[in-house]
């Protein structure tokens, strides 16, 4: 005869409670360790505790124009034009006041005549594509190019991602966040990829974005011997080709201009990714990585970026987190900040000829009562962000003030430019970002252009000598042109003024 279990149920209801309590004391940096939300029993009856800001938040989060004279470079750059309304400037806290040099200098020396490449790291707030697809865009319409960059093989958003579609099958994936035993080398996007039997890759570009052909592609790999590989652009006929041999990363370039192109691979090899492309103007590559907080930057060797810096010369590079490291009272972050600054620093050493760009977190919201507010421990996060940036001296842009600093992510939502998640964007929210991210970064570029123009004559005269005199004055008058030059494509930029 069956025995009656209701007795139970108390004992078992208790246990429950007890667990769930247990649970509330976890630290939150476990929880965010394991990317899951903290349990919080009690969260809807207790005394709010929301933190208060650090002091230099307290009022409003410093921008570039705004910040407190000790924020300051040591050595500052004379003839600077003050930071405009509407612009979150980028503040630079290189020694030297110079810290965009690199990519300033490319965009008005290079851009023309060869490739100039901006590496965008980031999470799931730039996953397919989004705000890289517009950013990357707005500068192909001002500097050329023609093609989205680097692609990996595999990619769990390539279903949704719009400037580019790609289908595959009978690839084996390793990444940062997935290591196993034995897996090969990880690339400079924290993937590597073996190919296996009956392999298939196939890439569209698409519209409206402006990268919707290119002149060429590469594909970056290791290979412990030849290999074969098969392509197809469009509806031509299938060409056949070899992978030689390289115990390093290589290339192989495939020059065919289209907007289609099917690859299938041999046996023997680790790949890395492909980046389509033309021979010259801007392109940002977009290496996202869901649930990144910013470490998985440090599972890949310093010596694989050097190597893929080797054939790719970056001269910007972007790095995103913070939505992976948040938590509505995260305001202790002794945990984060050591780790974070060596990523900062293998990437420093990875690509030595870059300029470094730390991009704050965004607003991220949560539900309180009847509404949604700002997670109060964000302003903590900005400024160990902002902290980082100060002692590896680098670069660093607030995106929280741009989006509107608090309540912003609510504003976002209510507007269509965000996910009800109240922390991812939408594509027209990434627009709006990757305007007011090509703004700050070309107010830079206006104020490196006035700097020519004001070199003492010593300079000027060596310029002169080296025959690049008239190439600046063609610089600086092409500026004056921008807000009406179109490329060949038709974009015109006019969207970021």
């Amino acid at each position: 005869m069956a025995s009656n279990s209701l007795r139970q149920v108390p004992v078992l209801t208790l246990l429950l409670v007890a667990g769930l309590v247990a649970f509330s004391y976890v630290p939150e940096r476990v929880w965010s360790d394991i990317n899951l939300k903290p349990v919080r029993l009690f969260s809807s009856i207790q005394e709010d505790t929301k933190p208060s800001p650090p002091l230099s938040l307290a009022k409003k989060t410093p921008s570039a124009k705004t910040a407190p004279k000790a924020e300051e470079p040591v050595a500052v750059q004379k003839h600077q034009l003050p930071c405009p309304a509407g612009i979150t400037c980028i503040e630079d806290y290189d020694s030297t006041g110079q810290g965009l040099k690199q990519i300033m200098k490319a965009l008005s020396e290079e851009a023309q005549t060869r490739p100039v490449r901006i590496a965008f790291f980031g999470d799931s707030f730039i996953e397919g594509d989004m705000l890289c697809g517009d950013f990357r865009d707005t500068l192909q319409a001002l500097f050329g190019g023609r093609g989205v960059g680097y692609v990996p093989l595999t990619s769990p958003v390539a279903n949704f991602r719009a400037t580019i579609r790609h289908q595959f099958r009978n690839f084996k994936t390793y990444s940062v966040l997935q290591k196993q035993q034995g897996s090969p080398a990880l690339g400079v996007a924290g993937y590597s990829f073996i190919p296996e039997g009956n392999n298939v890759v196939n890439y569209s570009t698409g519209r409206p974005f402006g990268a919707s052909h290119f002149d060429r592609v590469r594909v970056f790999y290791q290979a412990d011997r030849s290999s074969a590989l098969r392509y197809t652009f469009g509806s031509q006929p299938e060409q056949a080709d070899t992978l030689t041999a390289h115990s390093r990363l290589t290339e192989h370039d495939v020059a065919a201009a289209g907007s289609q192109v099917r690859f299938s691979f041999g046996s023997g090899l680790t790949l890395y990714g492909l980046s389509f492309e033309s021979d010259h103007g801007v392109y940002v590559d977009n290496f996202s990585i869901r649930g990144n907080s910013g470490w998985g930057l440090l599972g890949v060797s310093e010596s694989m970026y050097q190597q893929f810096n080797s054939l790719q010369h970056y001269k910007l590079v972007i790095l995103q987190y913070g939505l992976n490291v948040i938590q509505p009272n995260t305001t202790q972050l002794g945990w984060y900040v050591p780790k974070m600054m060596a990523a900062i620093e293998r990437i420093k050493k990875g690509f030595p000829e870059a300029s470094i760009l730390i991009i704050g977190v965004s607003d991220r919201s949560m539900r309180q009562a009847d509404s949604y507010v700002s997670f109060p421990s964000i302003p903590y996060l900005i400024e160990a962000q902002r902290g980082m940036s100060r002692k590896t001296g680098v670069t660093f842009w607030n995106l929280w003030e741009a989006m509107g600093g608090e309540g912003s992510m609510v504003k976002y939502v209510n507007a269509g430019l965000a996910n009800k998640d109240y922390t991812h964007l939408k594509y027209a929210g990434g627009r709006k970002i990757a305007r007011l991210l090509a703004k700050a970064l070309l107010f830079e570029k206006k104020k490196y252009d006035q700097n020519l123009t004001t070199e003492p004559a010593a300079m000027r005269t060596a310029a002169q000598r080296s025959g690049s005199d008239s190439s600046r004055q063609r610089i600086v008058s092409q500026h004056r042109d921008l807000r009406n030059q179109r490329d060949p494509a038709g974009r015109k930029p006019e969207s970021v003024f």
